[in-house]
């Protein structure tokens, strides 16, 4: 097949293996997620640390409730002269 005589240089751009896309030397492979881990252990410590986060945000949400509960207490305290 002849190449194009509107773009010549276009034409085997991506062929001649520059970018390093053909020789699919990449082992690893790819879920819509992110990379697969077969590991047990990996998976184990991202879940620990998972939870962990979990605790701390209810900690912190907790955190918050309370002063904002605190905060109302006072003003209806100075309020209503309590």
């Amino acid at each position: 097949m002849e190449k194009s005589r509107s773009y010549p240089e276009y034409s085997s751009a991506y062929s001649g293996g520059e970018f390093g896309f053909e020789d699919g030397s990449n082992t690893t492979s790819y879920s819509f997620n992110g990379p697969k881990e077969s590991d047990p252990e990996l998976k184990r410590k991202k879940r620990v640390a998972q939870y962990n986060v979990f605790t701390t945000e209810g900690k912190v949400k907790s955190s918050v409730r309370n002063t904002f509960k605190w905060m109302k207490t006072k003003f209806t305290e100075i309020r209503h002269g309590v």
